[in-house]
């Protein structure tokens, strides 16, 4: 079954744009915007096929790559999908260029952190006075909770645009590659 309404978050280098007042180091682009034709195909058709197809997607959903990857036994399958480094960079590239709508973000560095691990990452956080806490799935969803809500707000305005000239999802394999990351004993 495919999910239609899948948005991608992708964390990237910051870069600066005069239109926002810290730099931006995520994007959140609706998932057909990978079968933008300036996106390399068939990878990003199957990242497309990843975000919409995996079980249990639900419409309006922000799916972080880093869930992705989670998803494809922690990276380890990515070589059966494509290259998600040359997608991300040309996805940012149309954004930057306004051939897509998309969210650009300034995520604050916790944020960040925690949706560039996968969803059972804890990380733990050391303060100068030497006291530390951790932060971990909980915290992770709160913060795609906030995107969610956001996109909903903004997609209720007007859908996000993925650009123009679609490329139609690759129909090979039939079947993603999908296999949750176990982690070791």
């Amino acid at each position: 079954m495919t999910v239609h309404d899948v948005y991608l978050l992708s964390l990237h280098a910051p870069y600066r744009s005069p239109q926002h007042p810290v730099p931006i180091n995520a994007t959140i682009v609706h998932a057909a915007t990978l079968l933008h034709p300036a996106v390399p195909q068939p990878d990003g058709g199957l990242i497309y096929r990843c975000l919409t197809e995996f079980p249990g997607r639900t419409p309006g959903c922000v799916v972080p790559l880093s869930t992705v990857t989670f998803e494809l036994d922690g990276g380890e399958l990515w070589y059966r999908v494509g290259d998600w480094e040359r997608v991300v960079e040309a996805v940012v590239e149309v954004t930057r260029t306004h051939r897509c709508d998309a969210m650009p973000l300034g995520l604050p560095e916790l944020a960040a952190r925690l949706l560039a691990g996968g969803p059972s990452t804890v990380h733990e956080l050391h303060y100068t006075d030497g006291s530390g806490s951790s932060a971990g799935p909980a915290q992770r969803q709160q913060q795609l909770d906030e995107l969610i809500g956001h996109v909903r707000t903004v997609a209720e305005q007007a859908p996000f645009w993925p650009g123009d000239n679609l490329v139609p999802p690759p129909r090979e394999p039939r079947t993603m590659p999908y296999q949750p990351h176990a982690p070791s004993p």
